[in-house]
């Protein structure tokens, strides 16, 4: 994790400021620290260079493995394309382009991605800056495999990998130049972090993330609401950004069809489903 990185953190909990005392660096950044709240004395870590905001869960041997295996063979060889007909393919490129726009490309820019998963639209964002990335997942077994990834394909320096709810932001107010997520939008009870993303912005500076919508009677459709997955349907999504103050909001829709890949849990295969993606303005 960059140096710099420091200065942007906040308390999660009460959003007070950290004394922070570096254990172990590189001239890349911090690889081993401590956080301490100045308000409420909370502690919070840096590990192998992560910065830590939740509780680590210790996920299965076998759950890593599947985790590098799915980097190995699709990730870093791009494999995962294969998976996409062409047509959806040209919709996906046209949703990261759209939702790469709000990203400035200047060195001093400071730009998050939330939800980041396994790096797909981030090696997007990089190619797209020349400012600072981070990067925020919840679960630290993905943090460790984002850590590899961008190490295997060299990029790792260009990005600080943390570990930290969305709905609840480890960072100061009014400091990062634009945020985005993937299908973000599809995680559960992710409204608060379209809250947080507009309290960490500077103003006039921009939010984008993508979900997918389910037809309404589908199994999908039920499915999703089981899981408190909110934006299921347009109106849910435009009502949220709405409510949190953000203004000259867009919204567009990439695809249409049915859902082929067999053993998917949701979308269930053969329900008709939409991918979409929302632009806003603070």
């Amino acid at each position: 994790m960059k140096i710099s990185v420091l200065n942007y953190f906040a308390c999660p909990i009460c959003h007070s400021t950290f004394v922070s005392s570096i254990h172990k660096k590189t001239k890349e950044g911090v690889l081993e620290a401590e956080l301490k709240c100045e308000w409420c004395g909370e502690r919070f870590y840096i590990k192998d260079g992560i910065a830590c905001f939740v509780s680590l869960s210790r996920k299965s041997t076998e759950n890593i493995k599947k985790l590098r295996r799915t980097t190995i063979k699709q990730e870093i060889p791009k494999i995962w394309r294969r998976l996409f007909s062409r047509q959806e393919h040209a919709a996906l490129q046209k949703e990261w382009d759209w939702m790469l726009s709000i990203i400035k490309k200047e060195k001093d820019a400071v730009h998050l991605d939330f939800a980041t998963g396994t790096g797909r639209f981030l090696r997007n964002i990089i190619s797209k800056t020349k400012g600072e990335i981070i990067v925020l997942e919840r679960d630290y077994s993905t943090c460790l495999e984002l850590q590899y990834f961008l190490k295997k394909i060299k990029k790792y320096k260009r990005v600080s990998v943390i570990c930290a709810d969305a709905r609840k932001m480890p960072f100061k107010d009014g400091i990062f130049d634009s945020v985005s997520s993937w299908h973000g939008l599809d995680e559960p009870k992710i409204e608060n972090a379209i809250k947080e993303s507009k309290r960490i912005l500077k103003n006039g500076a921009c939010f984008t993330a993508s979900g997918i919508h389910y037809q309404k009677g589908s199994k999908s459709f039920s499915i999703a609401k089981k899981h408190d997955i909110q934006f299921i349907a347009k109106e849910a999504i435009m009502q949220a950004v709405k409510k949190t103050g953000f203004r000259k909001i867009e919204y567009k829709r990439f695809f249409q069809g049915k859902w082929n890949e067999k053993g998917s849990y949701l979308p269930v295969i053969g329900d008709f489903y939409s991918t979409y993606a929302i632009k806003a303005k603070k």
